[in-house]
């Protein structure tokens, strides 16, 4: 059995491994799944904050949440992209953004950031899809999240 009390970060350079043992030690499903909840019970969430802004340059930057899914499966986006930014790139570039709370359904300028307490490009692939998949919350992952804050 794995000790629950010790949680990691997504960026850990031995993040696989740990996941791969953690998922042996851990029961799983009748059906040989294994919940969500043992993941989350090894990875830490990198996700600190949302923000929905305009300005946002994304060069340079990686999709993270729903344009992570939608680059890489079958699962549609948003018209607006999300974005994974370090907290200290955010306190460097918030200032230069607007943060919105309202704006139409197909509003392509509006960029959903969330800020990650690491950088999400530093990871690997493999890393990365972990990090996407322990970021989403509880409300999120069962249907009933607050969605778009469309005006229209």
């Amino acid at each position: 059995m794995s000790d629950f009390t010790k949680l990691v970060m997504a960026d850990e350079p031995d993040l696989l491994e740990r996941v791969q043992k953690h998922f042996r030690d851990e029961s799983v499903l009748s059906d040989g799944r294994t919940p969500m909840r043992v993941l989350r019970s090894l990875v830490s969430s990198p996700r600190l904050a949302d923000y929905t802004v305009r300005g946002f340059n994304s060069n340079g930057f990686v999709h993270v949440g729903d344009s992570f899914l939608d680059e890489h499966t079958m699962l549609a986006d948003w018209t607006q992209k999300t974005y994974g930014v370090e907290l200290s790139t955010w306190k460097r570039i918030h200032t230069d953004l607007e943060v919105v709370t309202g704006f139409g359904f197909r509003d392509a300028s509006v960029a959903r950031i969330q800020v990650w307490s690491f950088d999400p490009m530093s990871l690997s692939f493999d890393a990365l899809k972990i990090a996407v998949a322990v970021s989403y919350t509880d409300v999120e992952l069962i249907g009933g999240g607050e969605g778009c804050r469309c005006s229209e």
